[in-house]
C-alpha cells in the first residue's frame, strides 16, 4: 500500500475503533501508521486543506473522518496489492481454520465486515473474498492448498480468494480480521453488489453520526 494510506487508514481506525480524534503531534501518528514522519506530515496535507483534519498548536484533530475514508478509498488499489488469485474447496477452508496457519491468515472483505457487524451475515451472500497473510512463509503454504483443478458438483470452491501480504503494522496488530478502514476501502474497489450491501452496512452502523456535531 502507498505511505499515505497507512497514514489515513490509521486516522480513520483511531477515530472509528478507538474513539481517539485528537494527536498531540505528527510524531504519535507516524510511530501508529509505520511510516516515517515526513510522510505523516505529508500526508495530512491534503486532509487538512479539505477539512477533515484540524491544526491545533503542535497537534491536530480529525473532525470529518468520512472525509478521510473517501480520500483512503479513492487511493486504493488492491489489484496492485494483489500477489495472488486462488480457489479453495470448502474443506480445505474448514481443514485451514482448524490447522497452524489460520494464525497467520487474516480475513478481509466480506469475512471482516461481518466480524465489523457482529459477526453474523445479515447482509449478502458472497463469493469473492480476499485474505492477508502476515507473510510470504504464509503465502506459500496458502498456494500449496490451492486447488489446480476445474470445479466440480461433489464439493463446489467458494469463489475465487485474492491473496494480499499485509504491511508490518498489519501484521504485528490485526487478529483474526483486517481493520474497519482497510475492510471498508479493500470493498469500495472490490466490484459487485455484494460487496457495496457491505460496505453500506460498515457506513451504516460506524458513519450514520454528523461529524460537524464532535469537532
Amino acid at each position: 500500500m502507498k505511505k499515505k494510506d497507512l497514514v489515513w487508514r490509521e486516522l480513520i481506525d483511531a477515530a472509528i475503533e478507538r474513539g481517539q480524534r485528537r494527536w498531540e503531534n505528527v510524531e504519535d501518528l507516524a510511530f501508529r501508521a509505520g511510516v516515517p514522519s515526513p510522510t505523516a506530515a505529508y500526508a495530512l496535507r491534503r486532509l487538512i486543506e479539505i477539512g477533515a483534519v484540524r491544526q491545533h498548536h503542535a497537534g491536530f484533530a480529525v473532525v470529518n473522518p468520512q472525509k478521510v475514508l473517501t480520500s483512503f478509498c479513492a487511493s486504493r488499489s488492491i489489484v496492485a496489492d494483489t500477489v495472488a488469485t486462488v480457489t479453495l474447496r470448502e474443506s480445505v477452508l474448514k481443514k485451514l481454520a482448524d490447522s497452524q496457519l489460520a494464525e497467520r491468515l487474516i480475513k478481509g472483505g466480506p469475512e471482516a465486515a461481518i466480524m465489523h457487524l457482529g459477526g453474523v451475515n445479515t447482509v449478502s451472500d458472497y463469493t469473492e473474498r480476499i485474505i492477508y497473510v502476515r507473510d510470504e512463509a504464509a503465502l506459500n503454504a496458502l498456494l500449496e492448498h490451492a486447488d489446480p483443478f476445474e470445479p466440480n458438483r461433489a464439493e463446489p470452491n467458494r469463489g475465487q480468494i485474492s491473496v494480499l501480504i499485509a504491511d508490518a503494522r498489519a501484521a504485528r496488530t490485526w487478529r483474526s480480521h483486517a481493520s474497519f478502514a482497510q475492510t471498508y476501502a479493500d470493498l469500495f474497489v472490490t466490484p459487485g453488489w455484494q460487496s457495496s450491501e457491505f460496505r453500506i452496512a460498515l457506513r451504516d452502523k460506524f458513519l450514520d453520526n454528523r461529524d460537524w456535531d464532535q469537532q
